[in-house]
This record gives structure tokens, sequence and C-alpha cells, in this order.
């Protein structure tokens, strides 16, 4: 007998991207396990999406769409955090708030609990500025609903900060559902034609890694921006180094993607990137995200690239923990979905 009924997985409609691509991997390995789940669109105006086809970039993967929740105990709905608000919608049917990002949350809790999480005050006058002159905290669901309602709603998280992020706001029924990058990226060997290129995210931590990179003119710098994805593949396997001094609001993509062909890794202690079980590099490659330890950074890219097969085999752990990421992917579904 299945656990649930029927599985539905909300996402936003015709976006291609990580968080989007997990949502249809989740409903694609239920499906091959023969359970009854769907992918459920989201409009941009937040309303559920008539049209059933299924968007170009997961066509490849198994999946059916639904128009329309049945809402029953006997079935479930598992909602990425940018839709927590969809649990105010229904009254029977069991939740899954999956926390694939602890950050992007906060884009559609309440205006005092997005003050709260911010800290800095740039982030807290970016949001005042979204929610009085943009209008997009058009969405109130509260920590507290999601307290109240703790009898139907499971919590499942991503990375072992939004593990964290749980527990310290009070809730208990929390589940590790992961995510995994896929098998066609994986370029394990240590390859010889690695070059003297430093990769980097310039959509996270920009201002502080344009003054890094102003510091070291003499390094080649390639933000990760404007390439397909053949093109990003070859540039990981070309690059020494990634770097990513960014907010980590779960475990993020792209450095999984780079240590997996070869990549070194830097990054900051922000978010996930200050755990070590999500992104499990040595200390010696986190630094704190402050104008001060510029120096130290620039001396650590400048030893990596020099001795770039010396530092290799510092990311093992990190690679090996990558390349079981499926594996593991696989078996949190069946502990909450099936058995």
């Amino acid at each position: 007998m299945n656990k649930y009924n029927k599985i539905y997985m909300l996402a936003p409609y015709r976006y291609a991207t990580g968080g989007v691509e997990l949502c249809h991997q989740l409903v694609d390995r239920l499906r091959n396990l023969k359970q009854e789940a769907y992918i459920v669109y989201i409009s941009e105006i937040g309303e559920i999406c008539n049209d059933t086809t299924i968007t170009e970039s997961y066509k490849k993967y198994n999946i059916e769409i639904a128009t329309t929740i049945e809402d029953k105990k006997e079935n479930i709905l598992v909602l990425p955090e940018v839709f927590f608000e969809f649990s105010c919608k229904y009254k029977a049917i069991q939740i899954g708030c999956w926390w694939m990002s602890v950050d992007n949350h906060y884009l559609t809790s309440t205006l005092l609990e997005a003050l709260c999480f911010h800290k800095s005050w740039i982030n807290r006058l970016k949001i005042l500025k979204r929610y009085f002159i943009n209008g997009q905290y058009h969405t109130k669901c509260s920590l507290s609903y999601l307290k109240a309602e703790e009898q139907r709603i499971t919590h499942y998280y991503q990375s072992i900060y939004a593990q964290y992020h749980l527990y310290s706001n009070g809730f208990s029924k929390v589940l590790p559902l992961s995510d995994y990058i896929n098998k066609e990226l994986f370029q394990t060997e240590n390859s010889s034609i690695k070059e003297d290129i430093v990769l980097y995210n310039p959509a996270k931590g920009y201002k502080f890694t344009q003054t890094l990179i102003k510091q070291v003119p003499e390094i080649k710098f390639i933000p990760l921006k404007g390439y397909n994805r053949n093109e990003l593949n070859e540039l990981f396997r070309k690059a020494k180094l990634y770097i990513d001094f960014g907010n980590f609001p779960g475990k993020d993509r792209l450095p999984r993607e780079a240590v997996i062909n070869g990549c070194c890794i830097i990054t900051g202690k922000l978010g996930a990137s200050f755990f070590y079980e999500d992104v499990p590099i040595p200390e010696s490659y986190k630094f704190e995200v402050k104008s001060k330890y510029i120096p130290q950074i620039k001396e650590k890219i400048k030893y990596v690239l020099k001795n770039y097969h010396v530092c290799f085999p510092d990311f093992n752990f990190y690679r090996q923990r990558v390349s079981q990421e499926e594996h593991i992917f696989y078996q949190e579904i069946e502990q909450i979905f099936i058995k």
C-alpha cells in the first residue's frame, strides 16, 4: 500500500533553474517507482497553470502535469520555499515544506520576518523597496502559521544550513531531502589540460569579488555568465579554481559542478558554505568575507594556481560526496514518500 495516494510537487512554470529542475527530478524518481506523482506549474501571478505542456528543459524526465490538487488527507503537496503560502489554501492535504533555499523563503514571508532574517541594512533597504514600491511581498506565510499547522506539515531540508535554521526556529518534524547534480557533468580525472583560470559566479558576492579581482590583474578571472551548458562544462574542465564569496542559501550547484570537474574551491563562510557538511573542503580554503582578509585570499589563489597538483587531493572528499548524492537522494525519497 502506498504511503500517499497522490503526490503533488509545485514548480514555477517555464523556468530553468537548479531548484526547478530538482522539483522535476523528484517527480521523475517517484513516477519511476510507480507512485502517482505530478508537477503542478505555478504562473508568475501565483496561480495554478492550466497549460499541461512540460517546460522544454525537463521533457527528458518522466513527468505528468496536474492542473488541480485534490485536497484530501491521503495526498501530499510538496512546496518549494517560495510557495509555502499554498499551505494556507488547502486544509486537509498533507504538506511537505521543502527548504531548498533558506534565504529565498524570506522573499515570500511576512515583512517583519524578512527584516529580522536579513541583518544588513543594505538588504533591509532592498526588502523595504520591494515591499512598498515594487509590491512584491504579496504573500504572507509566517513561521508561526507553519508551526500552527505542524500536525500536517513536515519540513524537508536540502542543506545542513537549512536543518540548523529549522531547529533554531523550533521546528521538530524535519527530514533530509537533498539533491544531486547530473552525472553527465562528471569529469573526475585530474586533467592535464588545466589552465591558470579562476572562475566565479557574478550573481553572488559581486562587490567583494570585484575588489579582489582588481588587486590581482595578472590573474585571469572568468565570470560564469552567458554560457550554454556545453560551454560551462568546457570552462570547468579547463579552470584550476572556482571562487565564491556570495551567500549560500543552500548547497549550491556551481561549486559542486566545479569540484567534480577537477577545480579547487575557495569560498566565504556565508549560509551553507559555513557548514562543513554542505561544503566539505578544508578550513584553509574558507575565508570570512571581509576586506581585511583579501590579502590572505589573494595569496591562497596564487598558491593554488601555482601548486594545483598539490592542492587537487584536498578536494577528494568533496568530489566523493558529490558522486554519491544521487544515491542518497533516492534513499531519502523512498524513506519519506514510500516506506
